[in-house]
């Protein structure tokens, strides 16, 4: 299981939301790649970066920043927040984003996410399964869709999407632990790579979403707060890894 360091961006600057609340905003560092390079001497080798402002506005406000990061590290990056058609995933692809994150166009523009997987490929996209009581949230989690998780990613598997990152809104930046319940059910009726956000705390919190099969675990507010020690934690998945556990 991967662990993907998170680094959420509000004009420039790398913060943390509480639940997505825009009002209720930490500021972390000024400098994003810098925060970028740390996460990576300490043993990251995959990143995961969200624009916070292209998430609300629909309109990606920090494309310098996040070319920044391409550049200053040599591992793969995924971002997401503000990516609502085909066209924009291939610049980000072009730019050197590994992995373009699709939200609100799953919901709003489904045809778009279908040909940006056909136009970059299925590996180079993930859709991003944002949910508030088992209901999907858009537009940075400031709308309320009719559509639950597990019919979203049934209609993105159609549209020939292979990856998910699923995110419980109600606890991301809590510290509160997974949802392993929704994270559970999701990964039975999908049968496909699922990335979990969303309250993770601790060691044992990632060993629990292992344990579930998942692809990867994104960590924000618990490696900025220093609850979670981001080396030894990719030490301790790595060794169930290698035990075969």
């Amino acid at each position: 299981m991967d662990i993907f360091p998170a680094i959420d961006l509000r004009d420039g600057r790398c913060v943390r939301l509480t639940q997505g609340d825009y009002d209720r905003e930490t500021v972390f560092d000024d400098d994003p790649a810098a925060v970028a390079k740390r996460w990576v001497d300490q043993g990251a080798r995959k990143m995961h970066v969200v624009d916070l402002d292209g998430a609300r506005n629909g309109v990606r406000a920090n494309a310098d920043v996040v070319a920044a990061i391409v550049e200053a590290i040599d591992i793969p990056v995924q971002l997401g927040g503000g990516v609502r058609d085909a066209a924009e995933a291939r610049r980000l692809i072009d730019m050197g984003v590994d992995r373009v994150i699709i939200g609100t166009a799953a919901i709003e523009a489904p045809d778009e996410v279908q040909k940006a997987v056909e136009d970059v490929g299925a590996e180079h996209v993930i859709v991003g399964v944002d949910a508030k009581d088992g209901m999907v949230q858009t537009r940075g989690w400031l709308e309320q869709s009719q559509v639950t998780a597990i019919d979203l990613a049934r209609q993105m598997v159609e549209r020939g999407v292979q990856r998910f990152i699923y995110t419980d809104t109600s606890r991301d930046g809590t510290l509160t632990h997974p949802n392993f319940e929704a994270v559970a059910e999701l990964s039975e009726n999908l049968r496909y790579p699922i990335i979990v956000a969303g309250g993770i705390a601790s060691i044992e919190d990632l060993v629990g979403l292992a344990k579930l099969g998942v692809e990867g675990a994104i960590s924000g507010m618990a490696i900025y707060s220093g609850t979670l020690d981001l080396k030894l934690a990719i030490e301790t998945i790595d060794g169930m890894t290698s035990a075969g556990k």
